[in-house]
């Protein structure tokens, strides 16, 4: 009998250079030992017990994770002085046929194949990390940018407010109207869509191909439209949302509602969240912009989060798009044939 080869996770290497702001070289590290990654990651490790987080290696340790897991990754050669060495789980968007342009930002500026950057944030702090990076060129007249900063009513879980910056080349200024004027549209007419997508691709410079794939995969994924969330609910909980025609959540009992990102493929953590509660009949899936999240919650720590029942019908007044049940308990709970 042949003895299948034990499951790994992908994991990437990365070298970044910090003057050029952007990855210079990656190499993708098969890991079927995580106890083993972790001991080298040390104490950096030991809040993340599925090794989820970004790591940033010393020498000692890229050279324990070389040779441990047989990378191929020698940054040397790059003969490049300000470089950081980092580690971190293979992410979702790796997989799309094309440069995605985040991490890229700045040399796909400068070499014109981006025509607008935008950079978000809730602040403070007042800065995003690298911006000093982009304000050199815009101090020698290659870039043009743009702030604009949008304070809250109060302070919100330490935040006074959301902060975004622009970026263009010279003569490509009127990009930054038209995507304020995009993203007030999508405000004025029930939010974010494959439309609103579009156009900001194309504003960005994406090709109308690498627009077609990344409309397609997110709306497969329910990605469009704000964070993609889902919360569990009860049964009299689903009879509300089938009464309001899947448009709205439930009001709950309870002092908090528990959220969480959703992610297609994490049937595990689905299962763990659903099976929580004995009440729970299903997983509905949610999509919001993050700022209205951030008016109650901090959202940087990782979900799931605890969302304060007082709060919902503000989240329903800001849900972007339908409700869709994404998960029943029978579906979670049935045992599998061997």
């Amino acid at each position: 009998m042949t003895r299948s080869a034990p499951p790994f996770r992908r994991f990437i290497l990365e070298a970044f250079d910090r003057t050029q702001w952007c990855a210079v070289l990656q190499a993708i590290v098969h890991v079927s030992d995580l106890d083993a990654l972790r001991s080298i990651l040390g104490d950096a490790a030991d809040d993340d017990p599925d090794l989820e987080l970004t790591y940033h290696l010393g020498d000692e340790q890229l050279a324990a994770v070389v040779a441990k897991f047989d990378a191929r990754f020698d940054p040397k050669p790059l003969n490049i002085d300000d470089l950081v060495i980092s580690l971190f789980p293979w992410r979702r968007n790796q997989d799309a046929p094309y440069l995605i342009h985040t991490g890229y930002e700045l040399p796909l500026l400068l070499e014109g194949r981006k025509k607008l950057a935008r950079m978000s944030h809730p602040y403070p702090p007042g800065t995003f990390e690298g911006e000093d990076r982009f304000d050199d060129w815009v101090a020698k007249r290659v870039l043009h940018r743009e702030e604009v900063i949008e304070p809250f009513g109060r302070p919100m879980n330490g935040y006074l407010g959301h902060r975004t910056v622009y970026y263009t080349t010279r003569g490509e200024e009127w990009r930054i109207p038209a995507s304020k004027l995009i993203w007030h549209a999508a405000e004025k007419s029930g939010g974010w869509n494959a439309h609103c997508e579009r156009f900001e691709g194309m504003l960005y410079g994406y090709e109308d191909w690498q627009n077609d794939w990344w409309i397609n995969t997110r709306q497969q994924r329910g990605e469009i439209g704000g964070m993609n969330l889902c919360c569990p609910v009860t049964s009299s909980g689903m009879a509300w949302i089938e009464a309001a025609g899947f448009r709205a959540l439930p009001p709950v009992d309870k002092p908090n509602l528990a959220i969480a990102s959703y992610d297609v493929d994490e049937q595990g953590e689905l299962r763990a969240f659903l099976l929580e509660d004995p009440d729970n009949v299903a997983v509905v899936r949610f999509n919001v912009f993050g700022r209205v999240l951030e008016r109650y919650i901090d959202i940087r720590p990782k979900s799931p989060w605890r969302f304060p029942a007082d709060g919902i019908p503000d989240l329903n007044r800001n849900l972007r798009g339908a409700i869709v049940i994404v998960a029943h308990r029978e579906d979670l709970t049935c045992p599998t044939g061997s």
